[in-house]
């Protein structure tokens, strides 16, 4: 039993090391976070067993006599390891220099993230359900549901947000989990970037977030420090509130005439809604706007949607609703 022990601990210990490596140099992936959560659960239940079947020895080394180590040492070693924990709880160095080297720290900026009050859910294959509450019990509740084609063999990449009526991103609603964590992502099988799938987000999110598709820091806008990101104070009712719901979607390998680049394809295209808060309205179809155009337009919103064929088809349905009850259903 000691043997099995200790080759299962050397195992998973491996197993840890890689993953934290990978956690700690690359882009969150949860098939990562599942290895490493199973091997340390792993590692913790051979501990465990170590533990249990040397509880003599420990026994040994704690007792005033009979013990191999001082109680000196046992101190120090105890207080060094308190030291080590204390310095990672409360942000001091060494810690701090070692996380600010790791792949979150030094790519904060592209790392994308939806509020705690956004949730989501699939009613099916081809439709996703986006709900945007507040911690204001006064304020309304913003809710989209997607619905796309069928036929379609693939969803496309889809980027959701709000922004203002003069074009700033106010929240990210929603991007695929894909596409969160890095501007250079493997989309269905294609390495691209996401200033090539979501040209029109991507612009929208370098002005407030300082930093292009490149990964260069943009020297026009700069980071905005100020911006909230944040929805809540949009919904509040009685204020004239104001704003337009984005979605901007997009079917890579999709080329015709007007767009013949094979991985490509069509570019992006862009579906909105005027919301205003307070009118009698509460029901908004999203309608199809533009379209991202391609990588040297930098997101520019173009107009002609001549050159789309199959791209105008990729949806069915976007609505939007505002209602205050926290309960939100879509008669479908």
């Amino acid at each position: 039993m000691r043997h099995v022990v200790n080759i299962g601990l050397l195992l998973t210990f491996v197993a840890l090391a890689i993953t934290g490596v990978m956690a700690f140099v690359l882009p969150f992936s949860i098939t990562t976070t599942r290895v490493h959560i199973i091997a340390g659960l792993t590692t913790t239940i051979l501990v465990v067993g170590h533990v249990i079947g040397r509880l003599p020895y420990f026994k040994k080394q704690l007792a005033k006599e009979g013990s191999n180590i001082s109680r000196g040492k046992l101190a120090t070693l105890v207080i060094a390891w308190g030291g080590i924990v204390a310095t990672a709880f409360i942000a001091l160095p060494p810690s701090t220099w070692l996380t600010n080297q790791s792949y979150e720290a030094r790519h904060q900026r592209e790392i994308v993230r939806s509020s705690s009050l956004v949730g989501f859910g699939e009613p099916s294959i081809h439709s996703k359900l986006i709900t945007r509450q507040t911690e204001n019990t006064n304020s309304h509740q913003l809710s989209l549901y997607l619905s796309f084609r069928r036929q379609l063999k693939e969803i496309p990449a889809v980027a959701v947000w709000a922004e203002t009526t003069a074009g700033s991103l106010i929240e990210t609603l929603h991007l695929p989990s894909e596409l969160t964590y890095a501007d250079k992502v493997k989309w269905q099988g294609m390495l691209t970037q996401r200033n090539h799938l979501l040209p029109i987000w991507r612009s929208r999110y370098t002005a407030v977030a300082g930093v292009d598709g490149d990964g260069k820091v943009d020297a026009v806008s700069g980071a905005t420090d100020t911006h909230s990101f944040a929805l809540d104070k949009y919904l509040v009712p009685g204020e004239g509130q104001k704003f337009i719901i984005c979605v901007e979607a997009n079917a890579t390998q999709d080329p015709n005439e007007t767009y013949p680049d094979e991985e490509i394809g069509q570019p992006s295209v862009l579906y909105t809604a005027y919301v205003k808060l307070d009118a009698d309205k509460r029901h908004y179809i999203l309608e199809l706007t533009a379209h991202g155009g391609i990588a040297k337009n930098n997101g520019n919103l173009q107009y002609d949607l001549e050159g789309h064929t199959t791209a105008k088809e990729l949806v069915d349905l976007l609505l939007a609703k505002i209602e205050n009850d926290a309960s939100v259903e879509f008669s479908k």
